[in-house]
């Protein structure tokens, strides 16, 4: 079980916010009374200070992880019968064909953006208070270093899928802030990381799993070095390999699934997660989205997922039959636990279920194609929300940034042992390893689309490759799409920006 305090605490904000809401019902004006009203306990003070944690699932995986994965060659929610077609959106962002009121763009707009508001709120109001006799769990210069840190870690979400983007310290100003170039936003992040990191949790701190260490500090820099190019026209592959090498501590383990585990809060792989316990910390429900409504009984779930994404059958064949991590797909027939075939429920009414491979198209499939991605372990009778940690950034992904900037910088050779070490842990052997004449620039694209399959890395990843705008399954070549438009809301919102 998992007993950081990012736990416990935020079940005392829960209970603080729970009694706040119903035991008082007299106005109060927050923007007057906020460090009176809720920063006078260390109870509070520590609420407050993780309440922009609770919004980084929201901004990591169901904002960012949504807009990238279903935008790319890897995932997609095509319509099924009458299931699934939910005002066009997710044939929008398979197509490349969205406008700015996109709901799913807004949303990664706005709540990366509401995080930030949680870690300004929090650097804002905390100046105002004396912590002096507070039992605090850590020191506020952590406290206001983490805040700084993962504020930071938000606008790099911003430059990757927006580019140029207000830039906001202070709750509520500028009213109408206007938006930064990409480069003055980065410059903002390396200014920020380099004044806060010494005072970042280190990996074994008890207050550090969970929490933006700094190795994640590290990892945010190289993420942004190595795709400098594509952010501002800079290449900075040195940059990004120095990064790397000072993330320390962590290491590739023997077995790929490891990371995912249900239980995988003990990963050395795992650098940046979101913690999820499903009696303290919700939210996690990656599952529902994957397997078919039968998987019901397949795993003795206490839910009925939603049949919705499905894995792009180019992606799927990508792999080569000797590679372990075709297991994360759930293909062909599918069985309960004791052997029974699970049934299907719409198109495939009472025939046995067997998910295909391949998928008739975007606008017009069955319930039952398109393989599942199960890359998260299932539990056998799993409630609706999960234990899983959710993974932001692991080192095998750090060693691959570092092996990229080798080969960009025409060092191959010193790149395939990275590499190659990946290989050999899909494969179990050296038989697939590369060689520097085969480890080319669009192999390498690949083989990242493998190892990091629905991690929520492709869409960055096909964009830095220049490979964004192609064709793929019952997709058309697009151009311009490279950046997500701002959202109406915001420029409605916002006279200083316009798309």
């Amino acid at each position: 079980m998992k007993t950081n305090i990012l736990y416990n605490s935020f079940a005392a904000f829960l209970i603080l916010i729970g009694m706040a809401a119903c035991t008082n019902l007299d106005e109060t004006v927050y923007s007057e009374t906020t460090t009176k009203t809720f920063y006078s306990s260390a109870e509070e003070v520590t609420a407050n200070y993780l309440k922009p944690y609770t919004r980084l699932y929201v901004t990591s995986s169901l904002a960012h992880w949504i807009c990238g994965e279903l935008s790319s060659d890897c995932a997609a929610w095509p319509q099924k019968g009458k299931h699934g077609y939910d005002g066009g959106k997710w044939q929008q962002l398979h197509y490349h064909t969205w406008t700015p009121e996109h709901h799913e763009i807004k949303g990664a707009w706005n709540n990366t953006y509401q995080a930030i508001g949680y870690c300004n709120e929090f650097l804002n109001n905390i100046e105002s208070v004396d912590v002096s006799k507070m039992n605090l769990p850590v020191s506020l210069e952590q406290m206001k270093a983490e805040m700084r840190a993962l504020r930071a870690y938000h606008y790099y979400l911003l430059v990757d899928n927006f580019r140029d983007v207000p830039v906001v310290t202070k709750v509520g100003e500028p009213r109408s802030p206007e938006p930064l170039a990409a480069a003055d936003v980065i410059q903002f992040i390396e200014d920020e990381i380099a004044e806060v990191i010494e005072d970042l949790p280190a990996k074994g701190d008890a207050s550090a799993y969970g929490h933006f260490t700094q190795a994640a500090a590290h990892m945010l820099l190289a993420k942004v070095y190595l795709n400098s190019e594509v952010y501002i026209g800079t290449a900075r592959w040195q940059d990004c390999i120095n990064e790397v090498d000072k993330i320390k501590g962590y290491s590739m383990v023997a077995d790929w699934k490891e990371p995912f585990k249900a239980r995988n809060e003990n990963c050395d792989e795992n650098i940046f997660v979101v913690p999820f316990e499903q009696s303290k910390i919700t939210g996690f429900y990656h599952h529902a989205f994957m397997m078919h409504y039968s998987h019901q009984q397949g795993f003795n779930l206490e839910y009925k997922p939603w049949n919705g994404i499905v894995v792009q059958p180019d992606h799927y064949r990508s792999f080569d039959d000797a590679d372990t991590r075709l297991e994360q797909f759930l293909v062909g027939p599918q069985f309960d636990q004791e052997g029974n075939p699970l049934l299907g429920q719409e198109e495939a009414k009472d025939e046995p279920l067997v998910l295909t491979i391949d998928i008739t198209s975007m606008t017009n499939s069955r319930e039952d194609e398109g393989a599942r991605s199960v890359k998260y372990e299932v539990v056998i009778g799993e409630a609706f929300e999960v234990n899983n940690d959710y993974v932001i950034w692991r080192y095998t992904d750090a060693q691959m940034m570092k092996a990229e900037a080798l080969v960009r910088m025409n060092k191959t050779s010193e790149a395939l042992p990275i590499v190659n070490q990946v290989r050999e842990r899909a494969f179990g052997n050296a038989n697939y390893n590369y060689t520097e004449a085969t480890l080319t620039l669009d192999e390498f694209l690949a083989e990242r689309g493998r190892e990091f399959s629905f991690e929520g890395h492709r869409r960055q990843d096909l964009v830095r490759f220049g490979k964004f705008g192609e064709a793929w399954w019952d997709k058309k070549p697009t151009t311009g799409k490279e950046v997500f438009p701002y959202p109406l809301t915001a420029t409605d919102n916002n006279p200083n920006l316009s798309n």
